[in-house]
């Protein structure tokens, strides 16, 4: 019982059980906005594959758009500098031709360009700004 009372208090659920309803709004906003990127890749790797693109082509797009990641993260960076509601909108933007582009074109290379251009994400701009205030 003693071992089971430390493991639920050292994955932290005794503190969830005890928060207020906001964090586990919150969290519960995370868990799903994670679960659903989380399925999206699924998705994407199925929607690649259905291309009849190879397992090596389909390996080669997943890894580069941790790329995409990298200069989301950069740009997140400069974003108290440039302006959050520009940086935000740029990425949103980005996000939307992307979507067209993989809407439109079956061509992997144009894919390839669109998804590490689409990864630029704004959910890195508000991450990174957050932490500087804190």
């Amino acid at each position: 019982m003693r071992l089971l009372q430390s493991f639920v208090a050292e994955l932290g659920l005794l503190s969830l059980v005890r928060a207020p309803r906001d964090t586990k709004l919150i969290i519960l906003q995370r868990f799903t906005r994670f679960f659903a990127f989380g399925g999206s890749t699924i998705v994407l790797a199925l929607y690649l594959h259905a291309l009849k693109l190879p397992d090596s082509q389909i390996g080669l797009f997943m890894s580069l758009a941790l790329v995409g990641d990298v200069i989301s993260f950069g740009l997140a960076l400069l974003a108290d500098g440039i302006g959050r509601k520009v940086v935000l909108g740029f990425g949103a933007l980005l996000m939307v031709f992307s979507g067209v582009v993989f809407a439109l074109s079956g061509n992997f290379w144009v894919l390839l360009g669109a998804g590490v251009v689409g990864i630029i994400s704004p959910k890195y701009c508000t991450v990174v700004t957050n932490l500087n205030r804190c």
